[in-house]
């Protein structure tokens, strides 16, 4: 059942009374919800709550707190480093990658990107990773970082306690279970623009590991969706058989 957002879950208790107001409450009443129907809310911040709606007016709904859970932080975290897509193709990948459970966005301008952020880029980032999240029970809202170059990225990326891996174009590369990347590894996968990464970009990711996503060329944003799936799998099947 999809959620809607309320960040303040972990300052209430069950029983609670609660109002839904604003975006949120504009999209409970166009889905035609009736008093006393189950509500899921969603903290975006490890807290998930079940609620009863109790009345509805013209501006607001009042839920009542039912039961509330914590969710602990994920085990296995990971970013995502993309350059800026043509028609929009970045916002399928913030969408599905947050359904797959990264925390953490590294929007670039490279120097082949198709085109240029503007000023409400990341704030659009931001909104399309909170329909996801509400859409699919995640209770980990995912951070947005500022549009920044590649080496500005790649510091940002290593400040934050992540760890860049390369996606590489190469068939005959490194899959990400012999990577080396063990269950408690951080990573940050390098997604590049359509036109490919420049040559002084190339120059930046010396020392980097890199992996391959498979035998076929993808789009930007399908190599991002394949990391992230990809290292979700790995990093459980190596938590489940207890290797590192």
């Amino acid at each position: 059942m999809p959620s809607y957002y309320f960040p303040g879950l972990n300052k209430l208790a069950r029983g609670d009374t609660i109002w839904l107001e604003n975006e949120e409450f504009h999209h409970l009443k166009v889905t035609k919800r009736r008093q006393q129907e189950p509500i899921l809310l969603n903290s975006g911040a490890g807290f998930l709550a079940r609620a009863e709606l109790l009345s509805i007016t013209s501006r607001a709904a009042s839920l009542k707190i039912l039961e509330i859970t914590e969710v602990q932080p994920p085990e296995h975290p990971f970013a995502i480093a993309f350059s800026l897509l043509k028609n929009r193709h970045d916002e399928l990948l913030v969408e599905k990658c947050t359904e797959l459970g990264a925390t953490k966005f590294f929007p670039m301008q490279t120097q082949y990107s198709v085109r240029q952020g503007g000023s409400n880029t990341v704030e659009r980032f931001a909104r399309l990773a909170l329909a996801a999240i509400k859409q699919c029970d995640n209770p980990w809202l995912p951070e947005v970082n500022p549009v920044l170059n590649l080496e500005e990225a790649l510091r940002e990326i290593d400040r934050q306690g992540f760890t860049p891996v390369l996606c590489s174009e190469r068939r005959d590369g490194v899959w990400i279970w012999q990577a080396g990347l063990g269950s408690s590894a951080r990573p940050c996968f390098l997604i590049g623009p359509e036109g490919g990464w420049g040559e002084a970009e190339y120059g930046l990711f010396t020392g980097l590991q890199s992996i391959t996503l498979g035998s076929l060329i993808t789009r930007a944003e399908t190599a991002a969706i394949a990391g992230a799936a990809q290292w979700v799998a790995y990093a459980n099947q190596a938590k489940t058989m207890g290797t590192t």
